[in-house]
């Protein structure tokens, strides 16, 4: 009698336990997207999700804060040492090659692309996934490709790529597990204004508008599968000004360089023939408004030293500086630098960026303090069932979010 109550008591459990559903996972990205930007104007329908999902005092960065480097560890979960994108401009030695943003050849090129991204690991767990614009996506990474994707094209409108996105996770054969939005716009009104500019608040106002179209189509979809949502950015914005320049000919001489990754964190490599202790010497006795780091000394925070695409030297702007040659200044005429710029210092909070969480997978109304990004890969595994591969993020720091 008494096994047969444990039995009954098992089966009653069981038939309680909710159903194990297989769930998706939209991940969005707003480029640009500054951590308190939610606080410079009314933003319901963000708010709406933080309201019953989760949100973080801040996104950091990986270092450098720029757009390249931070979309691919994010969907690495690697740093840039590992992940191989350690800017939005570099030179490989071995490939004898350069990267750069505007360089379809090389942007599409999968030798450019160390680790695994996530729409690998779920295309390898045998689910699909569809990649409306993200860094990476647009190469045959590990000789792969996500079922759906997208070579990025800014004249798509941005309501249409939501739209896109939707079909690829509702379709009724193969529904896509993961599915991937970006967008630019906050970004480029924060380089070209500021991020306490008018056009910034437009741009948020914007960007909130778009949310609540993503929400109000998702209602209306006959969807029986559960949909989260991870809203996030690459980095923050800081002002710059004429007023803070670092003109590097007040130091050295700048044709014994080679810049392969501009400022505010400059990477140059010293021309054959110049003396590399000569070039860090004279930059460092003039240390203002700026740091030098010879490549073995780089920080270990940054985690930027161990690859060979990493340049001879680094320098890092102070808060709202510029580093170029006065050569380049004159020719931007009096008025450059203006508006505002990222790729400082990571752990600066004005380089923090957005992030929240909605959906079944998350909790309600939960509020963490600033997490890295490089441990989201290990929840979107998580979400999704997939196995992860390996990477440098950490899921207990971040596992409180979910349920």
């Amino acid at each position: 009698m008494k096994k047969l109550l444990i039995v009954l008591s098992v089966l009653v459990l069981i038939g309680c336990s909710p159903k194990n559903e297989e769930q998706q996972l939209l991940l969005i990205s707003f480029d640009g997207f500054r951590a308190d930007y939610l606080s410079k104007t009314a933003t319901p329908n963000f708010d709406k999700l933080v309201k019953n999902g989760v949100t973080s005092e801040g996104l950091i960065p990986i270092f450098p804060t720029k757009t390249f480097p931070n979309h691919y560890a994010i969907a690495t979960g690697l740093y840039p040492e590992n992940n191989g994108l350690i800017g939005n401009n570099m030179y490989d030695p071995e490939m004898e090659a350069r990267y750069s943003m505007g360089n379809r050849d090389a942007v599409e090129n999968p030798e450019w692309y160390l680790g695994e991204p996530i729409w690998n690991t779920v295309e390898k767990a045998g689910k699909r996934a569809g990649t409306m614009f993200w860094i990476g996506s647009e190469a045959p990474i590990q000789d792969m490709r996500p079922t759906h994707w997208k070579s990025y094209d800014g004249s798509i409108a941005n309501e249409a790529r939501i739209d896109t996105v939707l079909k690829w996770l509702t379709r009724e054969k193969e529904p896509v597990d993961l599915g991937t939005l970006y967008f630019s716009f906050v970004d480029s009104q924060g380089h070209r204004y500021g991020p306490d500019s008018e056009e910034v608040i437009e741009s948020i106002k914007q960007a909130d508008e778009l949310v609540g179209y993503l929400m109000e189509k998702l209602e209306q979809l006959d969807n029986d599968r559960s949909v989260n949502l991870m809203i996030v950015s690459d980095h923050g914005m800081i002002e710059v000004s004429p007023s803070k320049k670092v003109i590097l000919d007040n130091y050295i001489d700048v044709n014994k360089i080679e810049v392969i990754s501009y400022s505010p964190a400059l990477m140059f490599n010293v021309k054959e023939g110049a003396v590399k202790s000569d070039i860090y010497s004279s930059l460092k006795a003039g240390e203002q408004n700026y740091r030098i780091y010879s490549k073995e000394d780089i920080p270990e925070r940054f985690h930027l030293k161990n690859n060979i695409r990493t340049p001879d030297f680094l320098m890092i702007a102070e808060e709202g500086y510029t580093i170029n040659s006065d050569e380049y200044f004159k020719s931007r005429g009096e008025e450059y630098p203006s508006g505002g710029a990222h790729g400082f210092d990571n752990a600066n909070i004005k380089m923090d960026a957005l992030f929240i969480a909605h959906g079944p997978a998350f909790k309600n109304k939960f509020t963490m303090g600033r997490i890295e990004n490089i441990h989201l890969y290990e929840v979107m595994a998580k979400i999704l069932n997939v196995h992860p591969a390996p990477n440098d993020g950490d899921f207990n720091t971040v596992k409180e979010m979910l349920k």
